[in-house]
C-alpha cells in the first residue's frame, strides 16, 4: 500500500512521535509510507523514509490546500491519515475544495468532547468530518466519546498506540545529572499547552516539595505556554525543553505525573511502563485501559490535587515503599499488548480494509 501520514508538524509530541514510529514499522512491512508536515518544525522524528514539507500557515492557506491536493493526486496513495492537532481541518478543507478521491482517516488521539466548547465549532467539525471515510480511535472511551459527541455511524476502530519495549539502564544525561546532584526526580513529559495543566502540576509539586525539599520536579518538553510557566514555577522545578534524550532520562524518575484534564491515550505512560517507572495520573480518556489502580498504576480523580499529592509522599517517595509487582505488572502489560509491531499490524489489517471499501469497521 501506499500510506500518506499528515503530521501537523516536526515535533517531539505524542501524535507526532508515533505517527513516525508506526510509519517506520509499517516500511517494514513493506508498505511506502509518506510523512506530510504542515508547518514548519525541527525534524527529529524516528523515521527513515520520505518527507514532504508543505510550509503552510495556520491561517485560511488555500494554496497550501492546493498543494496538499496535488500531492495526493500526484502520489495516488490508498490511505490519507489526519493524525490530530489541526490535521483533520487542512485534510478535510483540502478534500473539500479540491476533490481528491483517496480514502481519507481521522485518528482521534483524544477525548474530543473535551474540546469542542461552542456550537459554531462543533458545526465545523462536523463539516470536516463529513469528508473522512473512517475514524481510528486511540481508546475504547475516546471512541464512545467521539461517536456520542458526533453522532457517528461510519467506521471507526480503536486502534490504541504503541511503544519501543526494552529501555536500557543508559547514563542520565550529564546536564540533569549535575541539577540532581545526586537527589531524586519526579517527571512530567509533555507539550506546554492548557490541557496537560501545568499549573496544577505545580500546586502538585509545591506540597510535594514542602515534605521532600530535596526532590526536584524535572520537564521535558515546548510549547506555547512555557515562557509564561517558567516565570511561574515554585522551587524544584526543572526546564529541560524538548529532549531527543528521554528514554535516558525516564528509568532514573522516581515516578511519571500525568495531571492532564484532556487526554486520549498518552504514549507517555505506554514509555514508563516499558521503562518500570511507576505513573501516577489523573483518572482522564483512555488511561484506565491500562492504568489499573494498584497493579499498573496510580489514578487519581480529575482536579484532586491533595490526594495526588498524598499519594505521591505516601507511595512512590516513601523509604518503605515497595512498588515491584506493581511495575512488573505494567511491563507485562505493555510488552504483551502494547508494543509498537504488534500495534502496526493492526494498523496494517485496518488500512487494507478501508482501501478496499470496508464499511463495517466497529470495535
Amino acid at each position: 500500500m501506499k500510506i500518506l501520514q499528515i503530521l501537523q508538524k516536526p515535533q517531539r509530541r505524542g501524535a507526532e512521535l508515533f505517527a513516525a514510529q508506526l510509519s517506520q514499522e509499517l516500511t517494514i512491512l513493506g508498505h511506502q509510507v509518506i510523512l506530510v508536515f504542515l508547518y514548519p518544525g525541527k525534524d527529529t522524528l524516528p523515521f527513515k523514509g520520505v518527507r514532504v514539507h508543505l510550509f503552510g500557515s495556520k491561517n485560511l492557506d488555500i494554496i497550501s490546500w492546493y498543494r496538499l491536493a496535488r500531492l495526493i493526486k500526484e502520489i495516488k496513495p490508498d490511505i490519507v491519515q489526519a493524525n490530530a492537532g489541526d490535521t483533520l481541518k487542512f485534510a478535510g478543507l483540502s478534500r473539500f475544495f479540491f476533490g481528491w478521491k483517496s480514502p481519507l482517516i481521522f485518528r482521534n488521539a483524544n477525548q474530543i468532547s473535551g474540546f469542542m466548547d461552542s456550537t459554531p465549532k462543533r458545526i465545523f467539525y462536523t463539516f470536516l468530518l463529513s469528508q473522512i471515510q473512517s475514524v481510528a480511535s486511540v481508546s475504547l472511551l475516546c471512541m464512545q466519546d467521539f461517536q456520542k459527541v458526533f453522532q457517528w455511524t461510519k467506521p471507526i476502530a480503536h486502534l490504541p498506540i504503541g511503544t519501543e519495549i526494552g529501555f536500557s539502564s543508559s547514563q542520565m544525561p550529564s546536564d540533569l545529572e549535575k541539577f540532581l546532584d545526586g537527589n531524586p526526580f519526579l517527571l512530567h513529559i509533555g507539550s506546554f499547552v492548557p490541557e496537560k495543566n501545568h499549573e496544577g502540576l505545580f500546586r502538585i509539586f509545591k506540597k510535594i516539595h514542602q515534605s521532600f525539599p530535596t526532590v526536584s520536579l524535572v520537564l521535558c518538553g515546548d510549547g506555547p505556554l512555557r515562557s509564561k510557566l517558567e516565570k511561574e514555577a515554585p522551587a524544584g522545578i526543572i526546564f529541560l525543553g524538548s529532549r531527543l534524550d528521554v528514554n535516558s532520562i525516564l528509568p532514573h524518575a522516581k515516578a511519571l505525573l500525568l495531571p492532564s484534564l484532556i487526554e486520549g491515550l498518552p504514549g507517555v505512560i505506554l514509555e514508563a511502563m516499558a521503562a518500570k517507572v511507576p505513573v501516577v495520573s489523573y483518572d482522564t480518556g483512555g488511561i484506565s485501559e491500562v492504568i489499573i489502580p494498584k497493579q499498573t498504576g496510580f489514578l487519581i480523580p480529575k482536579n484532586d490535587e491533595n490526594s495526588f499529592a498524598k499519594l505521591v509522599m505516601e507511595t512512590i517517595l516513601s523509604p518503605e515503599a515497595d512498588l515491584s509487582e506493581l511495575v512488573e505488572n505494567a511491563y507485562a502489560l505493555v510488552k504483551e499488548n502494547y508494543s509498537i509491531k504488534a500495534i502496526a499490524s493492526q494498523f496494517e489489517k485496518f488500512y487494507l480494509n478501508q482501501a478496499n471499501g470496508g464499511k463495517n469497521t466497529h470495535s
